[in-house]
C-alpha cells in the first residue's frame, strides 16, 4: 500500500482490484483518521492505485460490495455518516440518511453472499 493503515477496510471490486478503505496510520496518531482509498491490481502489472478519497474518514468501519458499488457505513466516533462508491463514476456519493442511532458501527465488518 502507499499509506500504512491500521482499522482499514478491505473489499474486492467487481473488476477484481482489491479496494482498501481509510484507517488511520500509526504515525500520525490514533485520531488521525483517513478518508484516503487504494486498489490493488493483482497480475503482470501488479501496483497499488488510488481511488477517490470517501467524504468522511473512516476507522473501523463495516463496508460491502454490491453491484458495482462499495457502501461505507458508520465507523470511528460514533460515526453516523453513510456513502457509496460508484465503480462506473468512480467517485463517492453520500447517502441521503445518517444512521438512525449513534452507535456509529464502529468495529463492525459486513458481507453479502
Amino acid at each position: 500500500m502507499c499509506v500504512g493503515r491500521d482499522g482499514c477496510r478491505g473489499c474486492v471490486l467487481s473488476d477484481g482490484r482489491f479496494a482498501v478503505l481509510g484507517g488511520f496510520h500509526r504515525s500520525l496518531g490514533s485520531h488521525a483518521f483517513q478518508s484516503s482509498c487504494e486498489a490493488l491490481t493483482i497480475g503482470g502489472d501488479e501496483r497499488w492505485s488510488p481511488l477517490q478519497a470517501m467524504h468522511d474518514s473512516r476507522h473501523q468501519f463495516a463496508c460491502a460490495t454490491v453491484a458495482g458499488c462499495v457502501i461505507a457505513v458508520g465507523g470511528n466516533s460514533h460515526r453516523k455518516s453513510a456513502e457509496v462508491y460508484d465503480e462506473v463514476l468512480g467517485r463517492w456519493l453520500r447517502l441521503p440518511h445518517d444512521l438512525p442511532h449513534d452507535c456509529g458501527l464502529d468495529g463492525m465488518s459486513a458481507a453479502f453472499l
